[in-house]
């Protein structure tokens, strides 16, 4: 049942052009000002670079529009990577913009996994022990 107004996000690139098919991974000097890549060494970034797929246009320019309430009770685990999840906390309390719907969360937890934002490719046996670990959790 929805209560309220419907969340409305802003779009990533709302002025990426019309046209573009998508946004493909940018040189890694480029994404170590936008996102940690610690963790990664020059093989792993390799393989990343050789298995990246662009972000396909619509996705950047378009918003998401979330209208049913009752997402605020599934169960959430933020893994923390990036920052740690006191950091993250913070910011949900101060109400950043970026985490505005996560102060509204009921049922959530923070995981701390300390590394870079792409813990798939730097700690992929940690994360999947704590994806696994919230997969039997009851």
């Amino acid at each position: 049942m929805d209560s309220g107004p419907a969340a409305s996000g802003t779009a990533f690139a709302p002025d990426f052009p019309e046209g573009t098919e998508g946004l493909p991974l940018p040189p890694f000097e480029v994404l170590r000002e936008q996102a940690s890549t610690e963790g990664l060494g020059t093989g792993v970034l390799e393989c990343f670079r050789t298995r990246a797929v662009p972000e396909p246009g619509p996705v950047l320019r378009q918003s998401v529009e979330l209208a049913n309430d009752e997402r605020f009770d599934v169960p959430t685990t933020f893994v923390c990577c990036s920052m740690p999840s006191a950091q993250l906390r913070e910011l949900v309390t101060a109400g950043h913009p970026m985490f505005a719907e996560a102060g509204r969360l009921r049922n959530v937890e923070y995981v701390d996994l300390p590394t870079g934002h792409w813990p798939m490719w730097s700690r992929p046996a940690d994360l999947a022990r704590i994806l696994a670990g919230l997969s039997t959790a009851s």
